[in-house]
Parts: structure tokens; sequence; C-alpha cells
């Protein structure tokens, strides 16, 4: 927890505005701690709350000011904005960290986006997520007969997409029949897309998963294997777990699939970024952060003597002015997103991680493939796997401003 005494900012995303003719800074909050948008005077950020960086005393601020601009203020006025900022979940203050601990303390995960991407109601989205299996482009319903014990080969993770139902929900059928179908394991590690910043390029949490459908279990004692072996920093980030919905769309699926049969239960792993290992040039299973989980998750799923199956809850490129590109995306570029993106699905399908990182890292991640982490992670714990990708898509707005790739893949192992 940040001391009010060296106030320090929490990691919201800054950007200038202008109300009635003044220049404000706005404050909006990547984990959705804070709900509505925090303004701040332009002059009274660059003056004072700038200096905020959980190092610098108040009266450090009160002298820094005093030299930058001449002006004397008062502790007793930086005090009180210091004390309305902590209110407002701005800093990483008493209030933010009460606000942490409940959430750490829950055993259960809330859904975060019932009733905004998909139907709060078990019977509407049983109905929903129905229609995306007989969707002409979906898999078809699967057939419910278990026959997977049977096979030489056993199911050893798939691919799914992470983007929202209704643009992307045909394209997960297709993951979710094969798991159906051919899959026997207990435990489902899920490797979802930390959207948020992260102190760690990992974060576990303990929770159970609600669902509309009902609870899906976390199974915690595999959870505590791999924090043991990877260290209890891990949960420092767990946080980002209470809007995630990289992982959240993954749970809906699996309760859709599982209520009736059996029995399955989660570890639900977000992966952050790697970008500054990509400007390093350097393989992510080199850095010793990856390396120490990659074998701690490995190991966990030895001890752990069940039967684990993993899903990479991730999207691949995303392009078009909504991210940042200067014109719309037009079929031309669709077309060259669709040869990278099958150039990396060819990769990931070979079983090669690093193969699959250097396709992005040889344009700077151009194309920004949010699953870039994830699913590198993924690769490097199944193990010797074949994969086969099962279907591909393109989502585009009308106007070319927001284009979002994704696919379904599926991964087997011989039999032991």
């Amino acid at each position: 927890m940040g001391s009010l005494d060296r106030p320090k900012l929490r990691p919201l995303s800054a950007s200038r505005f202008e109300r009635n003719g003044r220049l404000f800074v706005r404050f909006d909050d990547p984990a959705g701690v804070v709900s509505d948008p925090v303004l701040i005077p332009l002059d009274a950020y660059q003056q004072v709350v700038r200096h905020f960086d959980g190092r610098t005393t108040l009266l450090q601020v009160r002298d820094r000011i005093r030299t930058e601009t001449g002006q004397d203020v008062a502790i007793s006025e930086l005090v009180q904005l210091v004390t309305q900022l902590d209110h407002a979940m701005v800093l990483d203050g008493p209030r933010f960290d009460a606000f942490h601990q409940t959430f750490r303390s829950g055993l259960v995960r809330p859904t975060a986006l019932a009733g905004r991407s998909y139907p709060a109601s078990r019977d509407g989205l049983h109905a929903q997520l129905t229609t995306y299996f007989t969707h002409p482009g979906g898999s078809g319903l699967p057939m419910l007969a278990h026959r997977a014990a049977s096979s030489p080969t056993r199911v050893r993770g798939v691919l799914s997409p992470h983007i929202d139902f209704p643009r992307g929900g045909p394209i997960y059928t297709w993951a979710y029949r094969t798991l159906a179908e051919q899959c026997d394991a207990e435990v489902f590690v899920v490797l979802g897309v930390a959207h948020q910043p992260c102190v760690h390029r990992f974060a576990l949490s303990r929770k159970d998963f609600d669902t509309p459908f009902g609870i899906i279990r976390t199974d915690r004692a595999f959870v505590d294997l791999l924090a043991q072996r990877a260290g209890e920093h891990l949960f420092d980030d767990e946080l980002a777990h209470r809007t995630e919905h990289s992982i959240e769309f993954q749970a809906v699926f699996l309760k859709y699939l599982y209520e009736q049969r059996r029995d399955v239960a989660l570890v639900p792993i977000l992966v952050g970024s790697f970008h500054d290992l990509m400007d390093a040039r350097i393989d992510p299973i080199r850095n010793a952060e990856v390396r120490r989980f990659v074998e701690a998750l490995r190991e966990a799923e030895r001890v752990s003597g069940k039967r684990v199956a993993y899903i990479g809850g991730i999207d691949l490129s995303h392009v078009g002015p909504e991210f940042g590109d200067p014109a719309p995306v037009d079929a031309p570029q669709r077309d060259r997103l669709r040869r990278f993106d099958h150039a990396m699905l060819d990769r990931a399908t070979a079983n090669d991680p690093r193969g699959w990182f250097e396709t992005a890292a040889r344009v700077g991640n151009r194309w920004r493939v949010c699953g870039l982490a994830a699913t590198y992670t993924m690769l490097h714990a199944l193990g010797p796997a074949r994969g086969r990708l099962l279907k591909y898509d393109q989502a585009v707005d009308a106007q070319g401003h927001c284009c979002v790739t994704f696919a379904s893949a599926v991964f087997e192992a011989e039999r032991e």
C-alpha cells in the first residue's frame, strides 16, 4: 500500500481534456475500479500531482513547487488534495488498498460482463450459445457420447477466441465442441490475456468463477502448487482478474458444456506483456520470470496427478484507426492480415513457441497480436503435442475502423 505522506498515482490512463474552455487531465481506470473518469485541472497536475510517484514526500513536493513556480503551497492544502484523491481511488492509498483487500478476501469472482456482453439469465445465455453452435459458421452441436478414452491421442489443449460473443461466438464453438467430444480433462488451465497493466508477467487467483449457469470452481490445490513453485507474488496482480473478459468468456463456455455432464475445474492465469522482451530480441524462455513460471506450471501439473488440458483465451491481430492506425482496413490489408495470422498459427500448431514469438517480432508486433504472451506460455507448457487449426475469422466494422482476427485450434498428444 502506498503512503499518503509519499502519495503514488495508480497506473491510470491519462489524456488531455477540455471542458468549458478549461484544460484538464482526464484519468480513466483500465482496472475498472474507478468507473467514472476523474478530472484534474491541467495546471494542478503539472505543478503538483505529477510529483506523486510514491517516493517523494509532501514536504519535498512543496519544495519542488516553490522551486519550479515560485508559489508557496501550504502542507495542509497538499494533505487535503491527497485525501480527496485517495477517496477517489486515484492513488495507491488506504481506500484503494481496502478495496483491493476486500476483493482478495472473496472466494468467488463475480461475473463482470453478464447482462452486458451476454445475457445474465441462464436460459437466455443457453439459447444464445446454442445458436453459435448451430450458426452456419459454427461447429454444430457436440455429440455428447464421451469417447475420449478410446482415442490413441488425447487433447492437450485448445486455442479459443476471447473476442465478444456477438462477433466471435461461432468460432468459439470449434474449440469447445472438440473439448466436449474428445477431452477427458478434470482441470482446465486457462491462460488469458491481461488487458491492463500488471506489475508481474503472470497473475493467479484462487477464486471460483461465477457464471449465469452457476459457479465453476477453481482447483485451489493446483493453484497452490503453482504458487509454491513460482512465488506468492503471483497474487499481487489478482485485481486484474476482476473485470478481465479473456478468462470469463472461457468459464462461461466450459460451464455451458459441462454443467449437466461432469465436474470440471479451472486454473485461471492472466498473462501480461512480453513486449520488452521483443524489443530486446530475447526469446522469453530465457527470461528468469518466464522460465520459472513455465517450469512451475509443468511441475504443478505433474504433482497434481490430474488429467489436465490447457485453454488459451486469445485473439490475434488488432488493426485499424481504433488501434492507432492512420487508415481504415481495406480488402488488400485484410488479405495481408490473413497471411500473417496463418503464418503465426502455423508456428503455433507446430508447437514452436519461439517461431510463434519471432514471427510477430520480425514486424515489431505491427499487427498487435494480443494473445502473443499467453499462447507462447501455453505452447511451452503443453509438452510434446501437435496442433491443428479448426477455424479462423476476422471481425471488421462497416467503416474498417476496427479489425480483430481470431481462431480456434486444437493440440493433441500421444496417450500415455
